[in-house]
C-alpha cells in the first residue's frame, strides 16, 4: 500500500493527542486523494521509547492510540469516508523505524502513518 507518514511535531503538541490547526490543514490536502480511491485506510500511531505517564495517558500505548483516533475521527468527519473502510491502532514504542538511541531518531519514531491498503480481488 501507500504510506503517508506524519511526524508528531507537525500534528501534536508533546504528550498530547489533540490535532493542531496545521494538522487539520495538512489533512485537508490529503482528503481528496483518499476520497478518490477505494482502498481501506489504516491509521497507525507510534511513539518513541521514552515512558509517558500524565493525567490523560497511562503510557505510550494509550498516547499512540489516541493520536491515531484523532486522525481517524478527523478523516471520518471531513472526508465522508465509510466507517467500514477505516481503522485505527496504536503501537506505542514497539514498531520503531530507527533505533531510539538519539534525540533525532526518537523524533522520527514519533509519528502517525496513514496507510492506504490495496483491496485485492475487488474492482
Amino acid at each position: 500500500g501507500i504510506i503517508i507518514r506524519i511526524m508528531d511535531k507537525a500534528f501534536f503538541d508533546e504528550g498530547k493527542a489533540d490535532l493542531k490547526n496545521s494538522a487539520r490543514q495538512a489533512l485537508d490536502k490529503i482528503v481528496p486523494v483518499i476520497k478518490q480511491i477505494s482502498n481501506h485506510v489504516r491509521i497507525e500511531g507510534h511513539t518513541d521509547n521514552v515512558p509517558i505517564s500524565n493525567a490523560r495517558f497511562r503510557d505510550n500505548w494509550q498516547l499512540s492510540t489516541e493520536r491515531a483516533l484523532a486522525v481517524l475521527n478527523y478523516l471520518l468527519r471531513n472526508a465522508s469516508l465509510a466507517p467500514v473502510r477505516v481503522a485505527a491502532t496504536g503501537y506505542g514504542e514497539y514498531h520503531p523505524i530507527v533505533s531510539n538511541d538519539t534525540l533525532e531518531n526518537r523524533a522520527l519514531n514519533r509519528r502517525v502513518d496513514i496507510i492506504l491498503i490495496p483491496r485485492f480481488g475487488q474492482n
